[in-house]
């Protein structure tokens, strides 16, 4: 059973991968800032569950607190 579900994932990704290969750059530029949308959308729903009671000024607060800590970090290691 594991080793058919080993397979069927690989499967998966590989026909992702190929799918991805055959877009084109101007949808991959595309992608960038909708999956960055993407990104924050479910950070905002976490926070929002971790804090039922903040504002929505406050949850995006949070969230550019979280990408600030995101940069440092990528600066810290390069």
């Amino acid at each position: 059973m594991e080793s058919e579900f080993k397979a069927l994932a690989d499967t998966l990704y590989w026909e992702k991968i190929e799918r991805a290969r055959k877009v084109s750059p101007e949808d991959r530029m595309k992608a960038g800032p909708e999956l960055f949308d993407y990104a924050c959308a479910i950070t905002m729903n976490a926070l929002r569950e971790r804090m039922p009671d903040a504002t929505e000024a406050q949850l995006l607060d949070k969230v550019r607190e979280r990408i600030a800590i995101k940069r440092q970090l990528e600066e810290a290691t390069r």
